[in-house]
């Protein structure tokens, strides 16, 4: 078994660079440098702190 299937490590997420098309934090306003998917126009785009403050939290066991 490898690490994923013993629930070891993960591995590190992809990220983008979308410093060069100018984005916006749909809540906050301020520029988004790097995001863990390629944006598209059909949907707002949100920093890391208000997307965590946007996400239900999640219970604690």
């Amino acid at each position: 078994m490898d690490d994923f299937q013993m629930g070891g490590a993960r591995a590190p997420r992809q990220m983008f660079d979308v410093s060069s098309l100018g984005l916006k934090c749909a809540e906050c306003g301020n520029d988004i440098k790097e995001l863990p998917f390629e944006p598209n126009q059909d949907r707002p785009v949100y920093c890391r702190d208000c997307n965590r403050n946007r996400r239900p939290a999640r219970p604690r066991f």
